[in-house]
């Protein structure tokens, strides 16, 4: 799918830049760094994110999706992914996770960017999904997400090459003026991967996947009425 990038410079300058890194580096680089293998065959890799496997060209870096889906591709849609996969591919590192999970604000310069994270991905999941835990669950679900016995419902999943992150919702009590919460957790490997104001693109990502999926499913409602 072509996207029309000339009508935003905000995303169509830094696209622009880090393709022409991407176009000029050797895919073993990339492949040393992110630990991923590039198919000689195809000139491509392969590569996981948000649940669905792509085939992602070099140099050209062609993206198109290998698996189907629910009909939801971020990865071919979606310019702020595909500018997050490049800064991946470009300068991340592949490092195991220990398991452990952390908050957005115990990443390096987390607590510098964490309140534009609280309001664009926090309380935006809290907001959506915080009286629509059904609806959340089956959301988590078309991630492939595993069900986490914290908070009145949450589900961790993997978002790109073994980066798992983990939401989390409180129902609240709004009637007692407690209105529903949520947190967003990050496989600690994150850091390895993206810096503080990257991870912020990827609640953005997650938060924008969600609504579509509401979106699909309004759609699909209406059209069996």
């Amino acid at each position: 799918m072509k996207l029309e990038y000339a009508k935003d410079n905000l995303t169509q300058q830094p696209y622009r830049h880090y393709l022409k890194r991407y176009q000029e580096i050797s895919p073993k680089v990339i492949s040393e760094s992110s630990g991923l293998t590039f198919h000689e065959k195809e000139q491509a890799f392969l590569i996981r994110f948000m649940g669905v496997l792509y085939q992602v060209t070099h140099p050209e870096f062609q993206i198109r999706y290998q698996e189907q889906g629910n009909g939801i591709y971020m990865l071919e849609e979606n310019i702020d992914a595909q500018i997050l996969l490049l800064r991946y591919l470009l300068d991340g590192n592949a490092v195991m996770s220990s398991g452990k999970m952390i908050s957005y604000h115990d990443l390096p310069w987390g607590e510098v960017y964490y309140r534009q994270f609280q309001g664009r991905c926090i309380f935006r999941l809290a907001r959506n999904y915080g009286t629509r835990i059904p609806e959340f669950r089956r959301i988590m679900e078309s991630l492939h997400g595993i069900k986490k016995e914290t908070g009145d419902a949450a589900y961790e999943f993997e978002f790109l090459e073994d980066l798992k992150l983990c939401l989390i919702l409180w129902e609240g009590e709004p009637e007692e003026g407690f209105p529903p919460s949520a947190q967003i957790l990050f496989s600690d490997n994150f850091p390895a991967a993206f810096s503080a104001e990257d991870v912020a693109y990827v609640g953005d990502i997650v938060m924008d996947y969600m609504k579509k999926c509401r979106e699909i499913k309004k759609e699909s409602r209406c059209e069996n009425e």
